[in-house]
């Protein structure tokens, strides 16, 4: 049997001949009708002598108000035994599903007892009833003591809330904004240095100079006269900064559109009532109890009702997150010889002649303006860039009244042996809703221009 809860998600790709179907099927109802069996014995005062014996029988069918249905609204799936067949499913396949499902448990005891023996009006003769069959409460047999509970269902508006909840609890964070957030910061740790690279050009000829007329060959004589090593410094941090900005690009670029799958559950719900559905009751046994319960007899039974509602909510989805790789190739293509020499100023020993032969640093300041031009690009995708490749928000409720009786039977004869077992009528709903690939509730008219992009770079094109 298919859990309706696991069934997989599904992409646009897949989603040729999807029908809503509609099917309706009877839930008979546990238990229900009974047979019973009165016999009257009339017998002699004085001598015990039986004079006669009256039996008579009766049987109540199941009650037609207590047989429940079960209504499924949902997509069907050509392709769902196809795949299934070959290996199973890569994608989504799910869709919007709606179940509702009403059914009754009627327990009908068996009893035996017999009344004590009464006059027969002013004759030497004296009468019983034993009785024999079934017990169960006049909510069985009569539609209007027992309707049906009704649904605690939540409507698609209430259920996109959820879903837009759940979204929000579960899915990562956003990496768009995080890498604009990472790039930005690493921007400004490094536009200090780059305000100070128009000197570096000139103050590295003439550490060159001073080099070749001292004659000397160590650092400490360039530190000591011309502060070389805060010049390395300034470089190499500048490049450092370069290098970790291109360490985020490339990570966030490897990790472009991978699936990360969430889920999410909500506190369940629940609550119990009591109210007291009708007063004054007997137990009913059959068509032929009437005769035996003391009527005058006080206290009185009552029937009460207990509903307890219980719904339990949540959310399963797999979100990916895409920035376009146009987006970078401003910061690639123009300086990759440029990036080899970045990364050799970190690797080696820095003299003035080396500094001067691998520093063209015209490039420095074009490549942080295009690397400005992506900070922005990126901030401005930041709140499109996640996306769902597929999300679905579920609800299971039950709504279950039990009618239970409380209170002395009055049968004749005392005991306690005619109490009805509680009739339990329950109505059980399960929804599934789909997101579309920015949230619950949204319409392809409703998203932006930058939004279409996204699913269209994603393969993502149809929307329900």
């Amino acid at each position: 049997m298919i859990d309706w809860r696991e069934l997989p998600s599904r992409t646009s790709k897949e989603l040729w001949c999807v029908v809503a179907q509609v099917r309706k099927r009877a839930v008979p109802s546990v238990g229900g009708g009974s047979a019973s069996r009165v016999v009257e014995e009339v017998r002699n005062k004085a001598s015990k002598a039986l004079i006669s014996r009256t039996v008579t029988t009766s049987k109540e069918p199941a009650a037609p108000h207590l047989q429940g249905t079960q209504v499924t609204e949902s997509e069907s799936h050509p392709e769902w035994k196809r795949r299934r067949s070959v290996g199973g499913f890569t994608s989504d396949v799910g869709g919007k599903f709606t179940t509702t499902k009403r059914y009754a448990i009627v327990p009908t005891g068996t009893v035996e007892f017999a009344t004590p023996w009464g006059p027969v009006g002013t004759t030497p003769n004296e009468y019983r009833n034993l009785y024999s069959g079934g017990t169960q409460l006049d909510e069985c047999q009569v539609a209007s003591y027992a309707p049906w509970p009704t649904a605690s269902a939540s409507s698609d508006a209430a259920l996109n809330a959820f879903g837009t909840t759940a979204i929000a609890k579960c899915a990562p964070a956003e990496p768009t904004a995080n890498l604009a957030a990472a790039l930005l910061e690493a921007y400004h740790d490094g536009l200090p240095k780059l305000i100070g690279r128009s000197t570096w050009q000139e103050r590295i000829y003439k550490a060159q100079k001073l080099r070749r007329e001292a004659k000397l060959a160590g650092d400490e004589f360039l530190n000591a006269e011309f502060g070389w090593l805060p010049l390395i410094s300034d470089v190499t941090d500048f490049v450092g900064t370069v290098i970790h900005m291109d360490k985020l690009l490339q990570q966030y670029i490897r990790d472009n559109g991978q699936m990360v799958r969430r889920k999410f559950s909500f506190p369940p719900e629940s609550s119990v009532v009591e109210t007291t559905a009708r007063s004054n009751v007997y137990p009913r046994l059959g068509t032929l109890g009437g005769t035996l319960f003391d009527f005058s007899k006080m206290p009185k039974a009552v029937v009460v009702r207990r509903r307890e509602t219980t719904v339990d909510r949540w959310f399963s989805g797999a979100f990916v997150y895409h920035l376009p790789q146009t987006f970078f190739a401003g910061l690639y293509t123009p300086f990759a010889a440029d990036f080899q020499v970045a990364r050799r100023l970190l690797g080696i020993d820095l003299t003035p002649d080396v500094l001067w032969e691998l520093t063209p640093w015209s490039w420095a300041v074009d490549w942080f303006t295009n690397a400005g031009d992506v900070i922005h690009n990126a901030g401005a995708w930041a709140n499109h860039g996640l996306v769902m490749k597929y999300g679905y928000i579920m609800e299971h409720s039950i709504v279950r009244d039990t009618y239970t009786f409380v209170g002395p039977t009055n049968q004749l004869g005392g005991g306690d042996s005619a109490r009805p077992h509680p009739l339990v009528m329950t109505f059980e709903s399960k929804l599934r809703r789909v997101a579309n690939p920015f949230g619950f509730g949204l319409t392809m008219d409703a998203l932006s221009g930058v939004q279409k992009s996204i699913l269209a770079a994603l393969g993502l094109t149809r929307l329900r």
